[in-house]
């Protein structure tokens, strides 16, 4: 065998296979059926795309069976914990009729109209607190000087048995809550627009009960 040649039948890597031999039964000029892979490739790529699809289906049912926070923890605790009185409840022992109630240590005054509470209002105490009980309205005044030398109006005093005048009024034109008084002062001091509804439903003679 000379250089450069190779022996019978012997094969490259990578070459083309020899053509199988012809099938003796055969038909003239017709060509025996080749074996392709591309059936083999096919089956495995629908096996492969059923597996992934049934995965699918086990994941979504998985996350459905799957217990969950409850979203309902909030409102449980909410209903279970104590609910604050409201502002329109009535202190104890504040009388009855139409009157108007002052509680210093809860910072709030209620208009009872008969028995029906029509307002309730927040307020800043003065620094001077009337003692607990019962007083009437004596005077009323669009707008005059408190203890602490603040312009207000609306004021509605009540309780002239001691040295310091108590009232109820708002300090001349302030927007809302006003700052607690620094000097000495039994006035109550209210937002304007309170003050004024306080001013229209007193008259002189209606009760002020002041409770603790």
């Amino acid at each position: 065998m000379g250089r450069g040649t190779r022996a019978a039948g012997a094969r490259r890597y990578g070459a083309d296979p020899a053509p199988a031999a012809p099938d003796p039964g055969a038909p003239r000029g017709v060509r025996a059926p080749r074996k392709s892979g591309r059936g083999a490739t096919f089956s495995v790529l629908t096996m492969t795309l059923a597996a992934l699809a049934g995965v699918g289906i086990l994941a979504a049912q998985a996350e459905a069976t799957a217990p969950h926070a409850s979203t309902n923890n909030s409102a449980k605790a909410s209903s279970t914990s104590k609910t604050a009185p409201l502002p329109t409840t009535l202190p104890a022992h504040s009388g009855s009729g139409t009157r108007i109630v002052y509680s210093p240590s809860e910072h709030r005054v209620w208009l009872v109209q008969g028995s029906t509470v029509s307002r309730t209002m927040q307020v800043v105490p003065g620094t001077v607190t009337p003692p607990a009980g019962t007083f009437q309205v004596y005077a009323k005044s669009p707008g005059s000087t408190g203890g602490d030398g603040k312009a207000v109006v609306y004021l509605v005093r009540f309780d002239s048995s001691s040295d310091t005048v108590f009232g109820f009024d708002a300090v001349a034109g302030l927007a809302g809550m006003p700052p607690k008084p620094t000097g000495s002062t039994g006035g109550v001091r209210m937002e304007q627009t309170d003050a004024l509804v306080l001013y229209q439903f007193a008259s002189v003679g209606t009760d002020v009960v002041v409770v603790s």
